[in-house]
């Protein structure tokens, strides 16, 4: 599954004691068999997780380890940790429980860690092979969810309806969250970038106090981790990331795999990105392939160059020397903002952060109409090329979307939508902020 597709997708994760049923039902869903099956309790140890679409919606299905307590076999606690970071990271979590059998202390148990994202849990009653009355349902309103599906994930009885409240209830949870940013008019930005190029001292620094744990060893943080504070009189909410690297170099550690998924899924739910490289190395291809999935997303960016504390005496040559190669690598997007900072002496941790400011406010300027005429017009005057080109409207802003529409519904050349991309910037820079031109049909 591409980064992308991770970033749209709906995240469910299926949890539950062990040998409930969840890699039958994880199986059932996605429509073949990946995971193992077993009735042997702790079958499922690694991080599994497979796609599936369902009433116009992307679904990225996980199928957890059993949830045990009092667990001391090492392989055992892993699982156990990335079930945890599952449960943190999904959108939706599917608490699976066993009919027959009917509740037991351990789904007590499961039940009341999951009681502080109570709102995103739909209990699910596996093994109701033959018995679908409501009256049955009764018993397992004790673990206190609003959502209870019955089903038979051996033979898919009520699969269907089960993944008609998954998509219902995440759209509701959707619209609930964009409602309440609104009201309180929160900035979410998200500092990412590879393994130990500083973010969790970045973070710490913004916070001027340690919520995360900051080591020289590359992967220390393996969960995202959200904090508000004040600046300017405005919320901010900063979000730290786990360090992002090839999903080829990253092995079946099943933290670290997930931790990747919700570092992506950190970038869906940000306003802005606070892209960070280490100012001791070269931005490399895999910064390049990332910073272009997030302009691809619609984020804003924001380039973050940390570490210029152990540049010395020779600090101006060696941002000099930075900015041409930044010039010439980041050439795809040059109205992405360079900030040189040191996270760990604080140099420049205000610019920073008046960037952010700076950036969002121009994220959401509205162009009026009489404007967009001057831009086109001059357009067309200093360029005959773009003649085919009818008109060039203002959509919408937070990202700014343009419409065009050509004679004959003719594609427009790449370069003819960088050059209109270039004259809306002469006069409303954006910075730090993609601008999408879409074809009026």
């Amino acid at each position: 599954m591409s980064e992308a597709n991770i970033q749209n997708s709906i995240l469910v994760a299926i949890v539950g004691r062990p040998n409930v049923g969840k890699s039958t039902l994880f199986n059932r869903l996605i429509g073949k068999r990946q995971a193992i099956e077993s009735k042997t309790p702790g079958t499922t140890r690694d991080r599994l997780y497979g796609e599936l679409a369902w009433n116009g919606k992307k679904i990225l299905l996980t199928d957890t380890a059993g949830i045990q307590s009092g667990a001391k076999e090492e392989l055992l606690e892993q699982s156990m940790a990335a079930t945890k970071l599952a449960i943190a990271g999904a959108d939706l979590v599917l608490l699976l429980v066993d009919f027959r059998e009917g509740l037991t202390d351990a789904d007590f148990q499961i039940a009341k860690s999951l009681k502080r994202c109570a709102e995103k849990v739909i209990v699910v009653a596996n093994k109701c092979d033959n018995k679908f009355e409501s009256a049955g349902m009764e018993t397992f309103r004790r673990l206190g969810f609003a959502d209870i599906v019955p089903v038979s994930a051996i033979s898919g009885k009520a699969s269907g309806d089960l993944l008609d409240m998954v998509t219902e209830k995440a759209e509701s949870i959707e619209i609930a969250k964009k409602e309440e940013e609104l009201r309180g008019g929160e900035i979410k930005f998200t500092i990412v970038g590879r393994p130990n190029v500083g973010k969790s001292t970045l973070t710490n620094t913004i916070l001027g106090r340690e919520h995360m744990i900051v080591s020289k060893t590359p992967g220390t943080t393996r969960d995202t981790g959200n904090f508000s504070f004040k600046y300017k009189g405005k919320i901010l909410e900063v979000v730290d990331t786990a360090g992002m690297r090839r999903k080829g170099k990253i092995d079946h550690d099943t933290v670290e795999s997930f931790a990747l998924i919700r570092s992506l899924k950190a970038i869906k739910e940000s306003d802005l990105v606070v892209y960070t490289i280490d100012s001791q190395e070269k931005i490399s291809s895999l910064d390049l392939n990332i910073l272009g999935e997030i302009k691809d997303s619609g984020k804003s960016i924001i380039l973050a160059v940390n570490k210029i504390d152990l540049w010395g005496e020779e600090r101006e040559a060696e941002m000099a020397k930075i900015i041409n190669s930044l010039q010439r690598e980041l050439n795809f997007m040059p109205w992405v903002p360079v900030v040189f900072i040191s996270a760990k002496d604080s140099s420049n941790i205000n610019n920073l952060l008046n960037q952010i400011i700076k950036v969002i406010e121009g994220r959401m300027t509205e162009i009026d109409e009489d404007s967009m005429r001057d831009i086109f017009k001059d357009a067309l005057a200093m360029n005959y090329q773009i003649g085919y080109i009818k008109y060039l409207r203002f959509e919408r802003a937070n990202p700014p979307v343009f419409k065009i529409k050509t004679l004959k519904n003719k594609k427009a050349h790449f370069s003819h939508l960088r050059y209109l991309e270039n004259k809306i910037r002469d006069r409303f820079p954006y910075n730090g902020t993609p601008i999408f031109i879409d074809h009026q049909r």
